[in-house]
């Protein structure tokens, strides 16, 4: 029943925001298919829940046909001067409300990685729970390209990742419906204060693990 319940909550929800977005969703389509051309969206694969393959829809924020790594850092050419903008704002996510409408994702909940990091063991709560749009480690990491570059070196996504799913573990062991409701509310206010919003989340999982503490404070959060 809870299930049932938290399925009408995130349809509905998303449903609500896709019509009261849709001039902003009509303002930044203009934009782009002005400044970028087409195509105007992006997708790209990701693992959800059951490990299942789908499709995340993003503006798009990179010039066509650009080769390169799947993970982007600060300074990256492959970013439009108007991708940047976007990716500055977060607007590039706003397409994935409609992840959320179909399915694919929840409000709440870790966020979807690219099938090449991916495995049973890392991602078990895979097999239990939806991706989300936002979570604990989605508002620290907020400015991942800066991350990155802090910690270097060759393998530096694979080493933010191991960071990360200790983020996603201390959220499954803090998880409920009222936490759900933190979060969502960490995201809206860290649009205004991250700085504030990121010493808080820290705070609390200090409480609970002062070495996941520790490294996030390590990689410049």
């Amino acid at each position: 029943m809870e299930q049932i319940l938290n399925i009408m909550v995130n349809v509905l929800l998303a449903f609500f925001l896709l019509i009261l977005l849709l001039p902003l969703y009509l303002l930044l389509f203009f934009f782009l298919l002005f400044f970028q051309g087409r195509p105007v969206f992006f997708y790209q694969k990701r693992v959800g829940k059951g490990f299942k393959i789908f499709n995340l829809f993003k503006f798009r924020t990179m010039r066509v046909e650009t080769n390169g790594p799947l993970i982007t850092v600060k300074e990256d050419d492959r970013v439009t001067i108007s991708g940047k903008l976007m990716r500055r704002l977060k607007a590039d996510e706003l397409p994935q409300i409609l992840n959320v409408f179909i399915g694919n994702l929840n409000f709440v909940g870790p966020r979807p990685e690219v099938p090449k990091y991916v495995n049973q063991e890392d991602f078990f709560f895979l097999k239990e729970i939806k991706p989300g749009l936002t979570d604990y480690s989605s508002i620290l990491f907020a400015n991942e390209e800066k991350v990155l570059l802090n910690i270097g070196g060759v393998d530096r996504y694979n080493d933010l990742l191991k960071i990360k799913l200790e983020v996603i573990n201390y959220y499954l062991e803090v998880r409920s419906f009222w936490v759900d409701i933190k979060i969502l509310t960490f995201t809206i206010l860290s649009f205004f204060a991250p700085k504030a919003i990121n010493k808080i989340i820290k705070k609390d999982i200090f409480k609970k693990n002062p070495d996941l503490f520790k490294k996030i404070t390590d990689v410049g959060i």
